[in-house]
């Protein structure tokens, strides 16, 4: 009967070098306020990536239909702006909480 394998790698115990350290949480009420600017000013980023890709469609959809070039390419301008502008506002709140938790160390 053939002996089972040994892991190449032991892992360490459960306060060892891998396990994350907890973030510390900012003081006093300053959590809650940063937490509910930040989530405002996220949210109010996301609305506006949202409306300029629907006025992007509207201006794209009546630049096509009244043979207005120009138009069709000021819509089509806006839906990628407004696409990056979104993909953008997600990885915001990533980068501030990498850069935060590595300011804790």
């Amino acid at each position: 009967m053939a002996t089972p394998l040994k892991p190449l790698i032991a892992l360490a115990a459960d306060d060892g070098p891998l396990k994350p350290k907890e973030p510390k949480p900012l003081p006093g009420n300053l959590g809650t306020s940063t937490d509910n600017l930040i989530g405002w000013s996220l949210t109010g980023a996301l609305v506006a990536a949202v409306l300029g890709f629907v006025f992007g469609c509207a201006l794209l959809a009546v630049g096509y239909n009244s043979e207005r070039p120009d138009m069709a390419a000021r819509g089509k301008k806006s839906i990628l702006w407004s696409l990056i502008a979104a993909a953008g506002v997600g990885t915001v709140f990533g980068m501030v909480k990498a850069f935060f938790n590595l300011g804790q160390g």
